[in-house]
């Protein structure tokens, strides 16, 4: 499988950090946590489905609220982020899709008890590149048969049933994918498998599936760029990759035979009426609430409970987290495609970062 080069999608509200140890091997774990001048350094990475959100707070933060904690984050996947965090390597993770059990395990074997801080909701976005197309509609056994190498041209009768009216060309259908491990994938290849029988039986859902056909392309940046440099593609982004960057995407009949497409409402929409665990590890995926798209999730903060081996960074960490999950941060994160928690989950994800203790 062929692997496009990364490629940097502008995201014009995303602001991107100048401190120092920006690179996810740069520990503040395995250092004083400090930088120049006696700033706190603390360093995450994971999820790029969050990395905009997550770097517009950081600067935030630094600018409006303590100028002297610098929170790094880079974007390298939900896999790479479970990974670097359970090594030590990095301050927090960032993940789409929740630890496994084996995975939490192997985190709580260096950190003690892991928490999952769900941060903003956000929706999976797909995308597409057809020339004369500019409105198009899907469902999920049609998606799932596009990914399974069955259907291949998008005038296949599937998707012309979907889409009366609308001239479809003789085009071959391009699917591209994440070719890291993905959070994002993960999410995708949920939904997949919960309307799909064909799909669940034959790949399932993970962050790194065996895809039956398609192209790879590193994070969700990748993934945007190599859809729009190719006619015929097909991709899978976050919501605001597509906004951002005024790439087509498609709506999709949801659980309730309702066409709906993502946005900050109909992400709000999927978390209707949603029990909590109290672990705060949960799926958003094919909601039956009116309205609601149908591939929506939580992104999730990883972070130790106790913060005792660098106290000062896990202080800060703690700090930026309690500030980010405030009202008016929740209220500006629709301006980057996301949709802001829930108030009852909002008041859920406060009390876990509450919890941390640093002695």
């Amino acid at each position: 499988m062929r692997t496009f080069s990364r490629a940097f999608v502008a995201l014009g509200a995303a602001t991107a950090l100048a401190a120092a140890g920006c690179g996810s091997g740069s520990s503040s774990s395995g250092s004083a946590g400090t930088g120049g001048g006696g700033d706190v350094v603390v360093n995450g990475a994971g999820s790029t489905f969050a990395q905009p959100m997550y770097q517009q707070w950081a600067g935030e933060y630094a600018s409006k609220a303590d100028p002297n904690v610098k929170v790094n984050y880079q974007g390298i996947g939900s896999g790479g982020g479970i990974s670097e965090f359970t090594q030590g390597i990095i301050d927090f993770g960032g993940t789409d899709a929740p630890m496994s059990d084996e995975e939490q395990s192997a985190a709580e074997a260096k950190w003690g008890p892991v928490l999952h801080v769900p941060m903003i909701l956000g929706s999976v976005a797909i995308v597409y590149k057809l020339d004369g197309v500019d409105k198009l509609t899907l469902d999920g056994s049609t998606l799932a048969d596009i990914y399974l190498g069955n259907i291949t041209k998008w005038n296949d009768p599937k998707i012309a049933a979907l889409n009366s009216g609308v001239s479809l060309p003789d085009t071959a259908i391009q699917p591209v994918e994440r070719s890291d491990s993905s959070g994002t994938s993960f999410v995708f290849t949920s939904y997949l498998t919960a309307v799909s029988p064909d799909w669940s039986s034959k790949v399932g859902a993970d962050k790194a599936p065996e895809w039956p056909t398609g192209t790879g392309a590193q994070g969700s940046s990748g993934v945007a760029a190599a859809v729009q440099q190719t006619d015929g593609a097909i991709g899978y982004v976050e919501f605001g990759y597509a906004e951002q960057n005024s790439i087509p995407f498609a709506s999709l009949k949801n659980a309730n035979g309702e066409v709906v497409a993502p946005s900050a409402e109909s992400t709000t929409a999927a978390a209707t009426g949603v029990s909590y665990p109290d672990d705060l590890k949960f799926s958003l995926i094919n909601s039956k609430s009116k309205g609601a798209y149908p591939i929506a999730t939580a992104t999730w903060i990883l972070l130790a409970q106790s913060q005792k081996k660098n106290p000062t960074v896990g202080s800060a960490l703690v700090r930026w987290m309690q500030w980010a999950l405030q009202k008016d941060q929740q209220a500006e994160v629709a301006d980057l495609g996301y949709a802001p928690l829930p108030s009852d989950l909002q008041s859920l994800a406060v009390k876990a970062v509450s919890s941390v203790t640093t002695s």
